[in-house]
């Protein structure tokens, strides 16, 4: 099944994540949050129950059962150098 889903929040902001071995991780995410040492990216959006299945979800909107944080990238804190914002692509 493919999944189509809109973005709850509008399109989501461009996220560069430059790692201590010089790899650098291009990410399109909501935002950030840094769970037990783990820096957690998300992305809102709206999708059905059988869409959701499919997916990550890392939290819920209580008054509004389809509106759902979707996981995006799970990275280590302690791999990380920096964590920027950059310009759209």
């Amino acid at each position: 099944m493919s999944t189509v889903v809109n973005f709850a929040a509008g399109a989501p902001s461009r996220w560069v994540v430059t790692l201590r071995s010089g790899a650098v991780i291009d990410l399109a995410a909501d935002g950030y949050t840094d769970v037990d040492g783990n820096l957690i990216f998300t992305i809102l959006v709206d999708a059905s129950l059988e869409e959701q299945a499919e997916m990550v979800i890392t939290w819920r909107v209580p008054s509004n059962p389809t509106t759902v944080g979707v996981l995006v990238a799970r990275i280590p804190a302690a791999d990380v150098v920096g964590v920027e914002t950059a310009p759209s692509w």
